[in-house]
């Protein structure tokens, strides 16, 4: 019998905090925007030319499925194009980026982005959407088949990526004028 009631005493704890987390978690209003979300990010660039190891203009087409923290929107799929000066180990671009949330809704980004060895990193904002006026952070590991040796000879035309994308509030949207 106090095996029972002990049992029943911390299922009720348990269900109580998890209420608690689901109330301080959930948002206020179904139209309202996010402040921010992390969300994990996993795809594929095709590069045009390719990149080779010395940097040079490259153009390139930008896919990929996130899932975020935030509760809606929880999953996008990310298309985009981009154009800078590119490198396997070096360069840096800008690039136009669409989100499109499961909820229905899309967010604009433009980012600016560094080549660093076999990762990319970067700064943007949302222009426009869910998120809008949101900084967003984003950086990614690369990988492609025989990267090494593809990139000696200029034939890296494709390759898959994983990384993150954050969306963060700046101080206008605080009440700071940044005056």
């Amino acid at each position: 019998m106090i095996r029972r009631r002990m049992i029943t005493a911390v299922a009720g704890v348990a269900v109580a905090l998890f209420g608690l987390q689901a109330v301080g978690v959930s948002p206020s209003g179904a139209a309202e925007s996010p402040r921010e979300s992390y969300c994990t990010l996993a795809g594929s660039i095709a590069p045009d030319p390719g990149i080779t190891y010395e940097s040079k203009p490259t153009t390139y087409q930008f896919t990929g499925t996130m899932d975020c923290t935030a509760d809606e929107p929880a999953h996008g799929t990310v298309t985009g194009t981009g154009k800078g000066t590119t490198g396997c180990f070096g360069g840096t671009s800008t690039a136009l980026l669409k989100v499109a949330w499961d909820n229905g809704t899309e967010s604009t980004i433009n980012a600016q982005l560094g080549e660093f060895t076999y990762g990319t990193g970067g700064h943007g904002m949302v222009e426009e959407g869910t998120f809008e006026g949101s900084g967003v952070y984003l950086g990614w590991g690369r990988h492609a088949a025989r990267a090494e040796e593809r990139c000696a000879n200029g034939q890296v035309k494709s390759y898959q990526y994983a990384g993150y994308m954050y969306f963060h509030s700046h101080s206008r949207h605080s009440g700071h004028s940044g005056h």
